[in-house]
């Protein structure tokens, strides 16, 4: 969802990959998929859906032939304002995706309607395909202590990443000085925004566009303040200061006052994600399990020429740039 009609606010330029200030890009994963996979149409229902590692290979392939690393963020435990944990659920996919790399039958219906039937079974089974892909290719994938885009945020704003792949304005809103909304390596290119340019063209800082997200209705108050967009969102702010200011000059009793207030708070726990012990480099491919992974959703002829096709990718980018500590 992001934050409710923002969209005008949002300065959005196509820039080349050589101006992002670190050869990296970290990719909210969830957000990324689920809004990749929305435009590819699914015919086969009684197959299990491996869309989304085409969808992946792709994106690893271009980026690695740009000398650009792909680092893919998967979600943690969920803020409980944006939803609630569904343990089972997790439990759930996980059992049919060790079922799946048990049995690698893409015709099982059983497990096909499962995954059809329930898009957020379908969510985390594919997290935990695109982990194992990742894995065996040599490409980061890191589980985030809570939601993907804050940790990605975090290292953005650390200078570890050069920017956040997500279509969500929150990740600016998590700290990050830099969002990709479009990634375009065939092209070399990125649709992107800034921070500073929010701040800019809005007047606020940091902690005034954390309030007017609130403000306007985001993933952790989803009502936000009835008869206020985002321009008179602003003007409020400007007047009164803070979010605070701005619900007790508009009547709101203490205890309404609260549930804004404590949402507005998920922002700041970006401030105390660790970063520490998180490794970002490329990895040597493990060969026989990429081409097994390869196989299932590319048959063996196809698996085998998609996994000399990286292995040589990967040979180049290790030439060009040894190791990412030397670039940072």
């Amino acid at each position: 969802m992001g934050v409710k009609n923002w969209n005008d606010l949002m300065h959005w330029r196509t820039i080349d990959v050589s101006e992002l200030s670190v050869p990296v890009v970290a990719i909210d994963t969830p957000n990324y998929m689920s809004r990749r996979g929305s435009v590819v149409q699914t015919k086969n229902y009684d197959r299990v859906p491996l869309t989304h590692i085409r969808l992946a290979l792709g994106t690893i392939r271009a980026s690695l032939k740009r000398n650009i690393l792909p680092v893919f963020i998967f979600d943690g435990p969920p803020e409980a304002l944006k939803r609630r944990p569904n343990p089972d659920l997790v439990a759930t996919a996980s059992r049919l995706y060790q079922e799946f790399s048990r049995t690698q039958d893409v015709y099982d219906r059983e497990m096909a309607d499962a995954l059809h039937q329930s898009p957020a079974t379908r969510m985390y089974f594919t997290a935990c395909h695109l982990k194992d892909l990742c894995s065996a290719i040599g490409i980061p994938a890191i589980t985030a202590p809570s939601e993907a885009e804050m940790l990605a945020a975090v290292l953005c704003r650390e200078e570890k990443v050069g920017t956040v792949v997500s279509s969500d304005a929150d990740v600016l809103l998590f700290g990050s000085p830099h969002v990709t909304r479009s990634l375009q390596m065939t092209k070399g290119k990125l649709e992107s925004a800034t921070l500073e340019e929010l701040k800019s063209s809005t007047g606020l800082t940091l902690d005034q566009l954390r309030d007017l997200a609130i403000i306007c209705g985001c993933d952790f108050h989803k009502k936000g303040v009835k008869g206020l967009g985002p321009r008179k969102g602003i003007t409020e702010l400007q007047r009164h200061g803070n979010l605070a200011s701005v619900l007790k000059e508009r009547g709101f009793p203490p205890s309404e006052r609260e549930k804004y207030l404590m949402a507005r708070e998920t922002f700041d726990e970006a401030e105390y994600i660790s970063t520490k012990g998180v490794s970002l480099s490329l990895k040597a491919p493990i060969v026989p399990r990429m081409q097994r992974l390869l196989s299932v959703v590319f048959g063996g002829t196809r698996a085998l020429d998609q996994t000399q096709e990286l292995v040589g990718i990967w040979r180049e980018f290790g030439k060009s740039q040894s190791t990412l500590e030397s670039w940072m």
